[in-house]
């Protein structure tokens, strides 16, 4: 088995956008696969990479 460093992590995203006449709607699920224990906020101790939907609307003209 291959040891990985505990700061290693990769990030992920997967993005539908829809547009509606110029109005552009759009959605995102952002997340990655750090360590939960390296990437913790010392502040608090929660883990600062979670997986989160971003929501997004634009206009073109």
């Amino acid at each position: 088995m291959r040891h990985v460093p505990a700061g290693s992590y990769s990030d992920y995203s997967l993005t539908l956008a829809k547009d509606f006449s110029g109005l552009v709607l759009s959605g995102a699920v952002i997340g990655t696969d750090a360590d939960k224990s390296f990437y913790a906020s010392p502040a608090n101790g929660k883990f600062m990479g979670k997986t989160m939907l971003v929501v997004g609307l634009k206009k073109t003209f």
